[in-house]
């Protein structure tokens, strides 16, 4: 394949809302939210346990 055909050679352009639209605020606030829930799970004692093995 030459050089020229590789730079012909186009990509469907993405559809996207836009930034600041709804969607991408809903999902960020999703995305958020689990997060949230998953910092604030306790680590499992065997999970500490295996921890303070590597020290």
């Amino acid at each position: 394949m030459s050089l020229e055909h590789k730079s012909s050679v186009k990509k469907p352009a993405a559809k996207t809302q836009g930034p600041g639209s709804a969607r991408d605020r809903e999902m960020g606030e999703a995305l958020r939210s689990v997060y949230d829930k998953a910092v604030q799970e306790m680590v499992p004692d065997e999970m500490l346990d295996l921890l303070s093995k590597l020290d």
